[in-house]
């Protein structure tokens, strides 16, 4: 495992004046003679999606019982054309394009009853199974996420998972309008989100200075990084020049540097006020678009997405192995409009107005749809071994399972990468197994192994029966 974390941490940059550096995609011209990306010590990436309120499937429901409108029809091999004939009846419909490599399972239960709210017991158990620690709304869990133990294996020397938030609450919210949190460094240890996609792109290029005395060009450098008045590949055109012409780059490696500068170009123009591109602004808090209000629900389905071509950028780019995203709080209290019909989200999960299973199955459409979108960015970055897509999993999962806030069958979605080979893919399956064992189940996909190689079978809570889902695993 050293072995890898050490090669990880070759990634290249440019540098400039003032401190500015940009990460860069993994090129064949940096890798030894004759090696690829997956066998230069590239371990498969993890992405996480993690929903609140659950989804619309069959079981009971507040006043009745909910239709299934969720899974396929059928378990067994998922293909596109049987997909496509469930997209009118079952969300998972949507994605019928990945059919090959999907993995959906059904029969993941948490191990812990709740203490006062289930949705803030389904956030802390989810990524730990571990047990809650105090009562209601403000329970947290009791030991590390798996996102924590994936980074500290995999990710360079100190650096954390990259884990964001597209919701309606801040930290330190009171009452039960808190985030909610599902990343945790340790016991009682919540991780805070990265709410806003422009903090977290810079945090990814690496636009920071060095700590040294600069020269005037150095401060000029620091205040057009500022301001937003330049973007970064401007600020590094010179050193992005030289680079393009170096003539040991293959043409792979020119369309993926070329991929690279135009996704940069994209995220700095989104997460910029509308339709003014970077701001000439001097004031951080007032030039950052989406910044200043990033709670804001005017905004929420923007947010989700950008969070997610964000998660997709920082595997491009090879800032992290693993990243989250938490959409919604402690509850999902977004507000949508669909059909004609205006609702707030966690009221329609408790089935509290008319036609709510039918309104959260809509959103769940919504959501899926957002999923998708995030694969399809993946396929659409280039590696020395195909599409991004190919070389890791992607996880669309759910606090609970139901707006009756059932523990069992919570829902986990795989998009399974072809250079990936511990999971089954192109399947629907339907198992008998807790939270902690879905766990270990992802640890061992992304390749990590005990001391001495032994396959992990211990994550979570030590008083949890051990192991992976066989059911699931190639």
């Amino acid at each position: 495992m050293a072995n890898r974390n050490q090669m990880f941490q070759r990634r290249q940059f440019l540098r400039g004046v003032g401190g500015v550096t940009l990460g860069l995609p993994l090129l064949d011209a940096f890798m030894p003679k004759g090696a690829k990306a997956q066998t230069a010590g590239q371990p498969p990436f993890t992405l996480i999606v993690v929903h609140a309120n659950g989804v619309v499937q069959a079981g009971e429901a507040f006043g009745g019982t909910d239709p299934e409108t969720f899974w396929p029809t059928a378990t067994g091999t998922l293909t596109k054309a049987a997909m496509d004939a469930d997209a009118a009846t079952r969300t998972t419909g949507l994605l019928s394009s990945y059919a090959d490599r999907l993995l959906m399972v059904r029969g993941v239960s948490h191990s812990f009853s709740d203490t006062g709210c289930m949705h803030a017991s389904g956030d802390l158990q989810l990524l730990t199974a571990t047990k809650p620690s105090g009562d209601g709304n403000k329970a947290i869990a009791t030991g590390e996420s798996v996102d924590t133990r994936l980074a500290r294996e995999l990710n360079p020397a100190g650096r954390e998972p990259l884990v964001l938030h597209a919701g309606k609450y801040s930290p330190g919210g009171a009452g039960y309008d808190i985030p909610g949190y599902v990343s945790y460094l340790g016991p009682k240890q919540p991780r805070t989100y990265v709410d806003s996609p422009y903090k977290a792109y810079q945090r990814i290029i690496g636009v920071v200075g060095d700590g040294a005395a600069m020269t005037p060009a150095d401060m000029q450098a620091q205040q057009q990084l500022a301001t937003r008045t330049k973007s970064v590949n401007d600020l590094l055109r010179k050193q992005i020049q030289e680079l393009l012409a170096r003539k040991d780059l293959s043409g792979s490696d020119v369309q993926r540097l070329n991929e690279h500068f135009a996704a940069i170009r994209d995220l700095e123009i989104k997460t910029t006020a509308p339709g003014v591109g970077p701001l000439p602004a001097a004031d951080v808090a007032a030039m950052q678009g989406l910044d200043p209000a990033p709670y804001s629900l005017a905004s929420h389905k923007q947010m989700i997405q950008l969070q997610m071509e964000v998660m997709a950028f920082a595997i491009a780019s090879h800032y992290t192995r693993v990243a989250v995203l938490k959409v919604g709080d402690r509850e999902d209290d977004s507000s949508f409009t669909i059909g004609g019909t205006t609702f707030v989200y966690h009221t329609a999960s408790h089935r509290s107005i008319a036609n709510g299973a039918d309104l959260c199955r809509q959103v769940d459409i919504l959501h899926t749809g957002y999923f998708k979108g995030l694969l399809d960015r993946l396929a659409a970055y280039n590696t020395p071994t195909g599409p991004l897509l190919d070389s890791g999993v992607a996880i669309l999962t759910n606090q609970i399972a139901n707006g009756k806030h059932s523990f069992n069958n919570v829902p986990w979605i795989f998009s399974i990468g072809k250079n990936t080979t511990y999971l089954k893919s192109g399947q629907f399956v339907q198992v008998k197994a807790s939270t902690n064992q879905m766990l270990n189940t992802i640890l061992n996909a992304a390749g990590i192994r005990k001391a001495g190689g032994a396959p992990v079978d211990d994550f979570g809570d030590a008083s949890l029966a051990k192991g992976v889902i066989a059911g699931i695993v190639a």
